[in-house]
């Protein structure tokens, strides 16, 4: 497994960290796939029916306990972990850094910020053949019709770009998916933008980001705005 820190992002003190799964884990140092893991890590590991699954799920919550340890000061296999508002993962620390992960094919994607509940999503390109009724399920009538506007060539990408926006956002307030990814602009385009979406029966700001990774895949980085921390997450 290689860990590397992703550039710098304009974002409120969120470290976005990079993590090949797929590549050996003596190089850089990084910790050997499955130091530090829990039980109930190593039993959701067996689970998997393909040992490559297994093994892209243990190097990347080994790379999560590692980067936490190191933000933290505590040993990886002393961390402990709580579940919050759907079940999204937090610290079970006092002053404990938000944080998100996500992984798609060999990449994992870590986000690790301050009290800021933070999102994070990647994903790898793959043909799908239901484009464009799965746009219309899911994104709003401006953003359907941003698509739309892309030549097909490029229109993959650009859905993926929406998509990961729209993850990340929903992934930051911790809704899964009770909250419709139409309900709320994420954007097909990677620039800085600020939505609103209801939690919990408020309005909720959340600005979201695309960020370049790697070549192959698309990912994107949310944060809940300050004035919206009150809301239970």
């Amino acid at each position: 497994m290689r860990i590397d820190q992703h550039a710098a992002i304009q974002a409120p003190g969120i470290e976005l960290w990079l993590v090949d799964l797929l590549a050996e884990a003596a190089e850089r140092g990084a910790p050997a796939p499955g130091d530090g893991l829990d039980g109930v890590e190593r039993a959701r590991a067996a689970r998997f029916h393909f040992e490559r699954d297994a093994h892209r799920y243990r190097a990347s919550h080994t790379a999560l306990r590692h980067l936490l340890a190191q933000r933290t000061g505590v040993a990886p296999a002393a961390l402990r972990f709580a579940a919050g508002s759907h079940d999204k993962p937090r610290l079970d620390l006092p002053g404990a850094p938000a944080f998100n992960m996500s992984h798609s094919g060999r990449w994992a994607l870590i986000g690790i910020g301050g009290t800021l509940p933070l999102g994070v999503d990647i994903e790898v390109p793959r043909e799908m053949d239901d484009l464009m009724a799965l746009a219309e399920r899911n994104f709003t009538r401006t953003e359907c019709g941003e698509l739309q506007a892309v030549p097909a060539a490029g229109r993959l990408r650009a859905f993926l770009r929406c998509w990961t926006r729209k993850e990340a956002v929903l992934k930051a307030v911790g809704s899964g998916l009770s909250i419709e990814p139409g309900l709320f602009e994420a954007g097909t385009t990677p620039g800085r933008r600020t939505t609103t979406l209801p939690v919990s029966g408020q309005a909720c700001a959340v600005t979201v980001l695309s960020v370049d990774v790697d070549s192959e895949a698309l990912a994107a980085v949310a944060w809940v705005e300050a004035g919206s921390r009150h809301l239970a997450f």
